[in-house]
């Protein structure tokens, strides 16, 4: 079983971390060339190995911690991801969108708040 984390932001680091901490090799790549993941790879540990984009999506289990914006150009590295697990951990962001009432319980699918489509839900007492 081989594992790629797509996005080498805050995410993608911290998920880096406990591959690393269970010794568990995984790929990592972003839209940049792999020598400018090495030194911040190799700070983590000896198992999390930089590659190219075209490279790291051929592993049978793809995490995604990029913006939901660019789920597109890491789509297109592959020509089908038929047979492919992908996970994506990535905030589903849209900056300008702050919705009132985070105190409030959202529901959308799965998605975090700040999700355009997310629809606030009345406050309920919890049994």
């Amino acid at each position: 079983m081989s594992y790629a984390i797509i996005g080498f932001g805050k995410i993608g680091q911290a998920l880096a971390k406990a591959f690393a901490r269970n010794g568990i090799e995984v790929s990592v790549a972003t839209k940049r060339d792999p020598e400018s993941l090495a030194s911040a790879a190799a700070a983590i540990g000896p198992t999390i190995i930089p590659k190219k984009l075209a490279e790291a999506v051929k592993a049978d289990i793809a995490f995604l911690t990029v913006r939901y914006e660019s789920h597109r150009d890491v789509a297109k590295a592959l020509p089908t991801w038929k047979g492919k697990t992908i996970i994506d951990v990535g905030w589903r962001s849209a900056g300008h969108l702050r919705p009132s009432g985070w105190g409030r319980r959202w529901i959308s699918r799965g998605s975090p708040p700040r999700t355009p489509r997310a629809r606030r839900m009345p406050n309920r007492k919890q049994p």
